[in-house]
């Protein structure tokens, strides 16, 4: 994930590390970046596990500003960021949250 920055934003994967339900591959390394406030600056992350993985933004994951990025080509059954999004986020990230599983799970032709 490579992301450019305009404000102050970060990148931190949805895992009990960053205070935070899990919401990507058990076996998968959790991330976090530092926040950047610096035009031009960005963040690099290098996915080695095939799967579904939801990120947040810590300054603003109370608004929605939330990201899911889809590694290879995942079986949609079993992927927790497929799951509905837990109670304790905040409604902002639950609603994203939500809508991006609905598109995840279209791209994957996993469709009920």
């Amino acid at each position: 994930i490579v992301i450019g920055v305009v404000g102050s934003h970060d990148a931190t994967a949805y895992h009990p590390d960053n205070d935070r339900p899990l919401r990507m591959p058990e076996e998968a390394e959790q991330w976090s970046s530092e926040l950047l406030s610096d035009e031009g600056t960005t963040v690099e992350h290098t996915f080695e596990i095939e799967g579904v993985y939801d990120y947040y933004c810590s300054p603003h994951e109370s608004v929605g500003m939330v990201g899911t990025v889809i590694v290879g080509k995942p079986d949609a059954h079993d992927q927790p960021a497929l799951e509905e999004p837990q109670s304790s986020l905040p409604d902002g990230a639950r609603t994203e949250l939500a809508d991006l599983a609905d598109k995840v799970n279209e791209a994957l032709g996993h469709t009920h």
